[in-house]
Parts: C-alpha cells; structure tokens; sequence
C-alpha cells in the first residue's frame, strides 16, 4: 500500500518524480502531474505511465482540483534566476508568464493542501539572486505557511554524473512532523567522466552534427556572446564532466 500520495508541478519530462521513485519504491504514488510545455509532456508519458492527464498552465488549476498529497514536487522554472540569463528574477516574463512568480503557484496549492513535504529544485543562482532577498522570501512563504525550510546547494557530479550541474535544492517539512535539523546527502562518487557513459556500440551517423548545423551553433553562441549571455556550447574532452548548459 502507498504510503504517500505526490504532486509533480513544473514536471518538465519527470527527473525529480524518478528520483523519489527510486528512493522511495512502492511507497509513493504520483497522482497529480502538471506541465505546460507539449513536448515535455510527450516525453513524460514515454517515461511514465499514469491513468490520469497531465494538466497544462498551473495558472489555470484550481487547487481543489489537486487529489490530497503528502509530497509536493516542485521544479518551478529556473530562467529567471539562471546565472546566464537576465536574472530579472520576479520580474521575469516570458510569453505572458511572470516566470519568477510561478514559485508563488507552488504556495498556492500547497497552502490549501498542506503536504508533508515540500521539496523544491532550482539553479544555483537562486542562492544569490537579489543579494539573497528572492531566496528570503521563497523561505520566509513556506515558514508562513506553517513549515520548517533546510536549503543547500549540490552538485551532480558529486553523485555518480559526468556533469557540473549544480543546484540548490529545498525541502520544507510540516511544522507538525518537522525534524530538528535535516542531513542533505554528502559526496558519494565524484570519479566519473564523459568516457565511463558512452556507448561501447557504433554510434549511428545520424547522431553526428553535420558540418552545416555545427555552423549554426557557432553563430547561435557568438550572437549570445554579443548579448553577454552564456547560452552556446563547450567542446569537452573525455576524461572531463559536462557542463550544464544554464549555467557556463
């Protein structure tokens, strides 16, 4: 029997689900998704297979339309905190959408639900967004909100990944069942490279970049440079990690 029932907003194609999947096995039960972006959403359902919809612009749900849950799951858009973007944090918008105030939709639906758990994933820029402030304020809503706020940043590449991927990561218990103090996990492997994930089989020539297409990554980067933003690409070697992409 599933001990606790999760929400999954902001689910882009479902890392954060798999991740509590695997910790938590047969303990957890998904019964809510919420993603707008359609491609996302295709990917999700190749990934999962869940007999309810996945609902689109949380904007647009109604919080008494969300089943009870225990965990609510978070992946609220990174964009405007991004160390390679505008950083307009709150004020970012995007097609219509303030971006940095989407978290605010997080608080919205877990203030009438009331989750045990809240756990929350962004880019590492969030830490000093603002001078700080904006992360003060997304803690400050969830302690209003009746919880207890441990926050950290980690890295990938700590844990097994080839990939510089560092995130700050929140989790918020309920005052009620709140620990004293809440241990985020420590480095467990950080000996792997790009070279121990590639595969040993012939690479089909379709996945090579054409001489063509790589022409227009290198302008795509030089016009990005031009802006000042980070956005392009890195030739890595095989013995290095990757890099994610938000954040060189």
């Amino acid at each position: 029997m599933n001990r606790f029932n999760s929400c999954d907003l902001f689910a882009g194609i479902g890392g954060i689900r798999l991740g509590f999947e695997r910790a938590f096995g047969e303990e957890i039960k998904t019964i809510f998704v919420s993603e707008w972006d359609e491609r996302a959403q295709i990917t999700y359902r190749a990934n999962f297979t869940d007999a309810f919809e996945i609902e689109g612009d949380i904007t647009k749900i109604d919080e008494k339309a969300i089943p009870p849950i225990d965990i609510c799951l978070a992946g609220f858009p990174c964009q405007a905190f991004s160390l390679a973007g505008k950083k307009l944090g709150f004020e970012d918008n995007y097609k219509g959408l303030c971006r940095g105030t989407l978290f605010m939709e997080v608080a919205r639906i877990c203030d009438f639900h009331k989750p045990k758990i809240i756990f929350c994933e962004n880019v590492k820029g969030l830490a000093i967004h603002d001078k700080g402030k904006t992360l003060s304020i997304i803690c400050k809503t969830f302690e209003d909100l009746g919880y207890k706020v441990f926050k950290q940043i980690l890295n990938s590449k700590d844990f097994g990944v080839p990939q510089n991927r560092e995130r700050i990561y929140i989790v918020a218990f309920r005052n009620d069942i709140a620990p004293e103090q809440f241990s985020f996990p420590e480095s467990t492997d950080d000996t792997k490279r790009i070279r121990d994930i590639v595969e040993t089989d012939p690479v089909p020539s379709k996945y090579y970049l054409s001489e063509v297409y790589l022409e227009t990554l290198r302008r795509h980067k030089a016009r990005h440079e031009a802006k000042g933003n980070g956005f392009g690409y890195e030739i890595r070697e095989w013995d290095s990690v990757a890099w994610a992409e938000n954040e060189t």
